[in-house]
């Protein structure tokens, strides 16, 4: 039988009739400027967002990079969460993966244009 758990932060217990969407109330708040409500997203998730990111780009510099960047979209842009649409959690870990890879394609992209170049300077004749 399950007592009581704890995910990201939040008491989870068997008497809830349905789950309640604690990082969507929290997103609710930020996107009305709530910085208590920022800060406590940041708290909550920034753990498990820089795990995810860093599995993408293995780098841990980049991942704090990206991490930052995560969550400044996260203030800039709560009030396009819509909690009729998913969980909140799901909807941060979307947005830093989908930013996670767009770092390992311009990384790699960087590379590509690099080596072309580097060919093209070569002169072989």
């Amino acid at each position: 039988m399950l007592v009581d758990v704890v995910i990201d932060g939040f008491d989870v217990s068997e008497e809830e009739p349905e789950p309640v969407d604690h990082v969507g109330d929290l997103l609710l708040r930020v996107a009305d400027g709530d910085r208590a409500a920022f800060a406590e997203l940041y708290d909550t998730l920034s753990s498990r967002v820089f795990g995810l990111i860093l599995r993408v780009l293995v780098d841990r510099s980049q991942s704090e990079e990206v991490l930052q960047e995560v969550f400044l979209e996260l203030w800039q842009s709560a009030s396009r969460f819509a909690p009729n649409r998913g969980q909140g959690r799901t909807w941060v870990l979307t947005i830093a993966h989908r930013r996670a890879v767009d770092r390992v394609r311009a990384s790699q992209a960087s590379t590509d244009r690099d080596v072309r170049a580097g060919f093209r300077d070569l002169g072989v004749a």
